[in-house]
């Protein structure tokens, strides 16, 4: 968040691919994988040959990893998936402490030319089996990450992109239910958080994306009257290298 990988890989592979995936539906927590990914987000810009992923093992025993695309459906079956990209390799065993990578091709099929477009790396991992008669339970663990195909040209760069966000309030009447983001740029805006208001009336969402020149609305919990248009959005944004950034915004109607 891709197995979508491109491409369909010949029949064992392919084979394998599907068996790992049966796990997702049981296992989804990441917290104590011992797969380890270099960034948590990863930018591909229009003529770059390639886009090398680190990952390693850090962990005492070997593990299985599966690596495929996505375009935003996390339930779908990778064998199924065709994305304009060639990930590679699909399936690959890391030993311990052992440091591999991953290689990501745009593979020529049309994309829009105007904007960014997403779509979703996926990380399986799946430890080795525990010795027979032992009470060790070791479960499989998925993580998904962006990935941002960034056409040449764009109007503007990605770092603007937050500051140019419209801020409104709507609803079908007073007072406001709903708070909208409008964004005119042709970046994608990540936010890890957003808050409006403060203390016990405040509304806060988490893991919230703005498309390129689209809007998302955000219902509002409790607003108790008209809300002053000087009433400030704090939010955390994602930035090209994956880290967060700190800013604020004003209602802006």
């Amino acid at each position: 968040m891709m197995g979508p990988g491109g491409r369909e890989a010949p029949g064992p592979v392919r084979a394998g691919r599907w068996l790992l995936a049966g796990w997702l539906a049981l296992f989804s927590t990441w917290a104590l994988a011992d797969l380890s990914i270099t960034g948590s987000r990863f930018i591909y810009p229009a003529g770059q040959s390639a886009l090398t992923i680190r990952v390693g093992n850090v962990g005492p025993a070997p593990i299985l990893l599966q690596a495929w695309l996505d375009k935003g459906d996390a339930e779908a079956n990778p064998s199924d998936l065709v994305v304009p990209f060639v990930l590679s390799p699909p399936l690959s065993r890391l030993e311990p402490r052992q440091r591999s990578a991953l290689v990501v091709r745009y593979s020529g099929e049309p994309v829009p030319a105007d904007r960014e477009s997403v779509f979703w790396i996926n990380f399986l991992e799946v430890p080795s089996l525990a010795p027979v008669g032992s009470n060790v339970l070791r479960m499989a663990y998925r993580m998904r990450m962006k990935l941002l195909y960034r056409p040449q040209g764009l109007a503007g760069t990605a770092a603007e992109a937050v500051g140019r966000l419209r801020w409104s309030l709507s609803g079908a009447s007073a007072p406001a239910t709903t708070l909208r983001a409008s964004n005119p740029t042709p970046y994608y805006v990540s936010f890890a958080q957003l808050t409006l208001g403060s203390g016990a009336r405040a509304n806060t969402w988490q893991g919230i994306t703005v498309e390129p020149f689209g809007s998302t609305d955000l219902p509002l919990a409790e607003v108790q009257g008209k809300v002053p248009d000087q009433t400030v959005i704090h939010y955390q944004v994602a930035t090209d290298s994956g880290e967060t950034l700190s800013g604020s915004a004003r209602i802006q109607d």
